[in-house]
């Protein structure tokens, strides 16, 4: 990667710079926040906001981002194998929830497929937040249901304590025998810092319980018996991935500059029932059951970043962000590639923060993204696509004492450009589309003591449909379906309400909350219950052979309703000379349903889940973390989807730190996850039917911080 292959230089000419410098440092706190028990993981997510820093997200990491956030309340994961995991919050995944870098949004794929992995190393992250309040109106459109914005520190926030800083970690898991790797580096003295990271991963197949397969989910939906299948591993699940980057920052009194630079690479293969392989052009297939379909992915990503403090009393500061990625993934068919998808994208942020008096104080900004999409090869289900998107927004915050109000306003037009597509003798050509999606927002908070806060938000944020929604068309055999898209598609409304309180005291703390999201227009991938014959090339009402036919899966646009609720108690008990207790209870649960009975429920929506963790600390040095979750069968999958059973999650964690001369410290840890070794059919997943979560894996490693 040529960024890796520069940092000797970088640092070089950095170091350089420091033994020159004129200026003194200015001590500030280390950029990496440890939390301590009274903010633990137990009681990191009721509120519309929700934060993993320090040794809290040390102890979730996962392989993938949606994995890492899964255990926060209200957010599961979407998982398509073991190299793809994306966040749901409250039900919604793909183009409802923007994933940002530090307010620049990823720009992979993931959003278009549920088989596309999301472009971010959970290993090099420093902080992660879920959003779920106004706050979001702040990404656009793509947050309608939430956003996840991951902090990475290229771009230093500010000066460092020390000349030279960083971390390094390695784990190795059971599980498909994964070895993986980190290292962070800073340095710099006065107004420079020089941040650079890299990272590797790697592992053999899923290990899972018993069969991959779901055999009678194959046969309530497909209608067919008899299927090829594998016990306690999941053939073509292995990956390779690795990454890294640079950053360089001048972080003056008033003045902030910044530019960073990074890469990933990721090769992961899709479970054989996930996909249809072929080894001929589409128009005439001749299909292998269980092939070898394999995910190529490269990014690169430039950042910049300029914040300037004038020091008015009506000014506080104004912030211009910036970014460009160019991404591509090829989806390998054997030795071939079949299909190449290519997003290049500029995203650009300007917003002002202001203050009125001592109680007034707010932000308006405009946003502007460019995005060129491109799929070639014989596997063009959505046309190469021009789409720009330009906005406008405001957010106030009135501070009244014990009642804080706070409103955001949106305004977002969006462009689509979609060129035509020669498909054999016929050539399919697709209109512009122009929308304009219109947002707001409003909540109050009254503080009735100490620790007791009530929360109550109202918001309606609207969608613009996103370009495979609107243009989709054929077979993708990486998914095994035939997507049809929908140019009638409108702008999607959510009337959202919510409603929470929280109360800490010494001892504990109590955080719950309940919402009702009333969507018009809601966009879905519905079942036909039909399937697309790979043979005869049309659509029929069953299915002759898993391995030629494919469902076919299409955009519709109904009235929807989620109800839903998060709920979270922390005990703590006094402490004694072996240390000290913390129990939590906790539980969340959606349900989604279409108003028209006809249609009954919303698919692929996460199970009830509730559960008990134990944690128990001594001397700051031992944390030992005990977790069991419940989560209840899904016995409303949706029209022509198939249920899931119900199972229990046990989780495990040791974590023992060493301290060195004040500097330098070290953590040996031990993490087991899912220690009964239960089957997990993520009803989430469009994968459930053909591959299980991951059996038991037990986890070893250590991390130095110096």
């Amino acid at each position: 990667m040529p960024a890796l292959r520069a940092l000797p230089l970088l640092l070089t000419f950095h170091l350089a710079g420091i033994a020159a410098a004129q200026e003194p440092a200015a001590v500030q706190a280390p950029e990496v926040q440890v939390r301590g028990r009274a903010e633990t993981e137990a009681v990191r997510g009721a509120q519309p906001a929700a934060t993993l820093t320090g040794d809290t997200l040390r102890r979730s990491l996962s392989n993938t981002l949606g994995e890492t956030v899964s255990e926060m309340a209200g957010t599961h994961n979407s998982s398509f194998g073991p190299g793809v995991g994306v966040p749901v919050i409250r039900g919604m995944s793909g183009p409802r929830v923007r994933i940002a870098v530090d307010g620049i949004g990823t720009h992979d794929a993931s959003s278009m497929s549920p088989d596309h992995a999301i472009t971010v190393e959970p290993m090099l992250a420093e902080e992660i937040r879920v959003l779920r309040g106004p706050e979001t109106i702040r990404y656009g459109s793509g947050a309608i249901g939430g956003a996840v914005e991951v902090s990475d520190g290229r771009i230093a926030r500010r000066r460092l304590d020390r000349p030279f800083a960083g971390s390094a970690e390695g784990r190795y898991g059971t599980n498909g025998r994964e070895k993986s790797g980190a290292v962070k580096l800073k340095g710099g003295t006065g107004p420079l810092v020089l941040e650079v990271d890299g990272f590797f991963r790697e592992r053999g197949n899923l290990g899972i319980p018993g069969k991959a397969i779901d055999e009678a989910a194959v046969a309530e939906q497909f209608g067919l018996t008899g299927i090829p299948n594998t016990t306690h591993s999941v053939p073509n699940t292995d990956l390779r991935t690795h990454g890294g980057g640079a950053g360089l920052t001048y972080v003056g009194d008033r003045l902030l500059l910044g530019i960073s630079t990074g890469s990933i690479e990721n090769n992961y293969g899709i479970p054989p029932g996930g996909h249809v392989h072929t080894n001929t052009p589409l128009l005439d297939p001749t299909i292998i059951e269980g092939g070898n379909v394999r995910i190529d992915m490269q990014q690169t990503r430039h950042d910049y970043k300029a914040e300037w403090k004038p020091g008015r009393p009506w000014l506080e500061a104004v912030r211009a962000r910036g970014g460009s990625v160019d991404y591509r993934h090829d989806e390998v068919d054997g030795s071939r590639i079949a299909t190449s998808f290519l997003n290049r994208v500029n995203e650009y942020r300007l917003e002002a923060d202001h203050r009125i008096g001592t109680r007034l104080s707010g932000t308006v900004g405009g946003h502007l993204i460019d995005r060129n999409f491109s799929a070639l090869g014989i596997e063009v289900f959505v046309p190469p696509t021009a789409a720009r998107t330009h906005a406008f927004h405001l957010s106030e915050k009135l501070d009244l004492g014990p009642v804080t109000l706070e409103a955001a306003w949106r305004d977002e037009r969006q462009f689509m450009d979609p060129e035509s597509i020669r498909r054999g003798n016929t050539v399919s050509v697709f209109p512009e589309m122009t929308y304009r999606a219109r947002s707001a927002a409003a909540s109050a908070t009254l503080r009735l003591g100490p620790g007791t806060r009530l929360t109550g938000m109202w918001s309606r944020p609207e969608r613009a449909p996103d370009i495979q929604e609107l243009y989709s068309f054929g077979p993708h055999l990486a998914t095994r379906s035939y997507n049809i898209g929908n140019r009638r598609l409108d702008v999607e409304s959510m009337r959202r309400t919510d409603l929470g309180i929280t109360h800490e005291w010494s001892r504990g703390a109590v955080k719950l909350n309940a919402f009702r999201y009333e969507a018009d227009g809601f966009i879905y991938l519905e079942n036909a219950g039909t399937f697309y014959d790979l043979d005869s090339r049309s659509i029929r009402p069953r299915c002759i052979s898993v391995g030629r036919c494919l469902p076919v899966l299409r955009y519709q646009q109904q009235d929807a309703v989620f109800n839903g609720y998060e709920g979270e108690f922390l005990l703590r008990f006094p402490d004694t000379r072996w240390g000290a207790f913390e129990t939590t209870f906790f539980t969340d649960a959606v349900r989604a349903r279409f108003q028209s009975a006809r249609l009954g429920d919303v698919p692929r929506i996460p199970p009830r889940r509730t559960g008990v963790e134990v944690t128990w600390f001594r001397d700051d040095d031992w944390t030992v973390r005990l977790r069991w979750t419940r989560a209840a069968a899904q016995s409303n999958p949706g029209l022509n989807e198939t249920a899931t059973e119900g199972y229990d999650l046990v989780n495990f964690s040791l974590d023992k730190r060493f301290e060195r001369n004040g500097a330098f410290s070290y953590t040996v840890f031990v993490h087991a996850r899912n220690l009964l070794n239960d089957e997990i059919r993520n009803s989430a997943s469009f994968l459930r039917s053909f591959s299980p979560e991951a059996g038991r894996r037990l986890e070893v490693g250590v991390r130095a911080d110096f």
